[in-house]
């Protein structure tokens, strides 16, 4: 009976250490998962590393192509609004709770391009049939654009491994100017200079007004940016990689309405009628608007986040 007393007592005092060390191992791993995921009042930046993993790709790819080219702060994708992307690579986030967030985004892009080709002198041909002498016609373009968007998201999970979803308003512009310059002047004598690029009387041959033989485009531009503005939904995950620290990936879906002023091109020519060289601006396309609705990066919208 003693016997039984003692081992008795031996076996619970053994389930009840194995107890305190399952207890206290798994406080341990809840507090080390903790310190791992935000809090309530934590600021955070999040920075797209998709750059990074084309840079990456490139290189085992073998591909030509390998620099890890736009580091963030692309706006949203304005160019073709039926497969929008998220708003932009680097965003802002506050933690209004441990599950609830704020988030912005902020973008700006500017592209600055000018295509040269050569063309014969004119002038120097008139006065040596045999020159090669060249001059320079630049075909310039120049776009801008931007994008804001503001969020809630709520988080989902007390691990490592989190699931994130959100709701938000977004909008976004973009504007673009063409721009021509010739080596070759429109004069009296030469009414038709040569030139590299195709002339507006060639691309449309009833824009050209009554005295004129042909005419050639100086820019194209709107009076007003292109706008884009709507709601945005998404889903997707954060797996914390270090205290603070996360690679995230999401989808979004989105309902956007866009809207454009009209746009115009500006031309020049030689107007025998008047015997001078004169330039106008005309109508090209009228303004419109329409309406998208759908997905758009999906799997692709990898991100860093780092928590303060």
């Amino acid at each position: 009976m003693k016997k039984s007393i003692i081992f008795t007592g031996i076996l619970i005092a053994c389930l009840c250490s194995a107890a305190v060390t399952v207890s206290a191992k798994d406080g341990k791993e809840k507090k080390d998962v903790k310190e791992y995921l935000p809090e309530a009042g934590d600021f955070a930046i999040s920075v797209s590393a998709n750059p990074f993993i084309n840079f990456v790709g490139n290189i085992f790819n073998n591909t030509a192509n390998q620099a890890i080219g736009t580091f963030g702060g692309d706006p949203y994708n304005v160019v073709d609004i039926n497969q929008p992307a998220p708003a932009v690579s680097i965003a802002g986030k506050y933690m209004l709770t441990d599950e609830l967030g704020l988030r912005v985004n902020l973008g700006w892009i500017h592209d600055a391009n000018t295509l040269n080709r050569y063309v014969q002198d004119d002038a120097e041909l008139e006065n040596n049939p045999l020159s090669g002498k060249k001059l320079t016609d630049s075909y310039i373009t120049r776009e801008s654009g931007g994008s804001f968007s503001a969020a809630i998201e709520y988080r989902v999970g007390k691990r490592r491994v989190q699931g994130v979803f959100s709701a938000g308003l977004m909008y976004a512009f973009s504007y673009d100017r063409t721009k021509y310059t010739y080596g070759n002047a429109i004069t009296e004598i030469n009414q038709n200079p040569s030139t590299a690029f195709p002339l507006l009387s060639a691309v449309d041959p009833n824009s050209v007004p009554d005295g004129f033989s042909s005419m050639r485009y100086l820019s194209k531009f709107s009076d007003s940016p292109s706008n884009y503005a709507g709601l945005i939904l998404s889903a997707g995950i954060e797996w914390f990689v270090a205290p603070k620290v996360s690679i995230g990936g999401e989808v979004n879906i989105s309902a956007l309405y866009n809207w454009t002023k009209a746009t115009y091109y500006t031309g020049e020519g030689f107007n025998t009628i008047s015997n001078a060289v004169e330039t106008w601006t005309e109508l090209e396309s009228p303004s419109s608007h329409g309406f998208s609705f759908g997905t758009g990066n999906i799997g692709s919208n990898l991100s860093v986040t780092f928590y303060f």
